[in-house]
This record gives C-alpha cells, sequence and structure tokens, in this order.
C-alpha cells in the first residue's frame, strides 16, 4: 500500500492553535449570551413592577390634587377670608409685642452720637419676618446724622439705613428732622 504525500502541493499546517482560540470565543460567547438572558428573565418583572408603583403615584398625585383644590375653595370663602385676615393681624401683632422696647432703646443707646435723638419709632415686621425700625431723629447739624448713620452701618444689629427724607430746622423744632428706615436685628 502506497501513500502518496506531497508536501510541495499540501504543506502542512497548523490549525490546532486557531481551532481551540474559535472553540475558547464560541464558548465564552455562550457563557455571556447565557448570562444576559438569564439576566433578562430574571429582571423583566422589574418594569411591570414599576408600572404599577408609577400608577399608584399618579392617582395618590390625583387625590393630593382634588384635595387642594377644595382647601382651596374652602379659603378662598368669603368667611374664611375674613378670618385669615384676623388671623394675620393677630400674628403680626404677637410679633411687634415680641420686640423688646427696652433692649431696643439700649441698642440704640450704644451707637446714638450725643447731638442725637430719636423722636418718634415705631417698629415693623416685613414680608420675611425681619424686624424693621421707622424712625425719626433729629441733630443739630447734618454732619451729626452723617454720624449717626455712620454707627448704624458699622453696628452688627443695624443693616441697610434707608433716608426716607428730610425737614430743615424751623422756629418750631429747632432741629435737623430725618426720617429714615433700618433693618434691626434684635438678639434676645
Amino acid at each position: 500500500m502506497q501513500f502518496e504525500l506531497n508536501m510541495a502541493t499540501r504543506p502542512f499546517q497548523r490549525r490546532r492553535l486557531a481551532s481551540m482560540l474559535i472553540g475558547v470565543a464560541t464558548l465564552t460567547l455562550t457563557v455571556v449570551t447565557a448570562l444576559i438572558v438569564a439576566t433578562y428573565i430574571l429582571h423583566r418583572e422589574l418594569p411591570i413592577g414599576l408600572a404599577k408603583h408609577q400608577s399608584q403615584l399618579r392617582a395618590e398625585l390625583a387625590d393630593l390634587s382634588a384635595d387642594e383644590a377644595k382647601l382651596r375653595k374652602i379659603l378662598q370663602d368669603s368667611e374664611n377670608d375674613v378670618v385669615f385676615e384676623r388671623s394675620m393681624f393677630l400674628n403680626r401683632l404677637l410679633q411687634r409685642k415680641g420686640i423688646s422696647w427696652t433692649r431696643t432703646f439700649f441698642d440704640l443707646e450704644s451707637i446714638l452720637p450725643s447731638r442725637v435723638q430719636v423722636i418718634q419709632i415705631r417698629p415693623e415686621v416685613t414680608a420675611s419676618n425681619d424686624i424693621a425700625l421707622s424712625m425719626q431723629v433729629g441733630a443739630e447739624a447734618p454732619s451729626d446724622f452723617i454720624e449717626f448713620l455712620k454707627a448704624l452701618e458699622g453696628s452688627n444689629l443695624f443693616e441697610s439705613p434707608n433716608l426716607r427724607g428730610s425737614v430743615p430746622p424751623s422756629d418750631n423744632q429747632p432741629l435737623f428732622r430725618y426720617q429714615l428706615t433700618v433693618r434691626y436685628d434684635q438678639q434676645l
């Protein structure tokens, strides 16, 4: 028996390494595909649960919106409007009563120059719940009032003095009179 082996026409090729690499790659792709399919099967109920939760939240939001509409309607009733205004008035009054006059005058006295007098003072509670003092002060000279403004600006308790007007001396009133508003941070 004779075998024909012609090395010149059919050279020997090393295919074992390539075949092994292709087999490993195929096995790896098969495992990864199986993991992806398993993950999908395990988590396919998650979007269904999220959709249910979303619908529950939307129903709850609709209920809350309906409740809000009812409450707004109640608040807009004319009888309740009177009660609301009265409660706001009483709250502002209580806040004003909470301001210590003794402390206010003590704080003003600590920065007030000797030739400046407080003629009138009125505390106000602003919309942002800050205390503002609306004052009328008298000074012998404009330079004394400027000294008072500098003392207000340099103080930790008084902020943003705002000059609203001034009146020169007259026969009845020998002082320069100034109207100003200043924010007051009363330390209780």
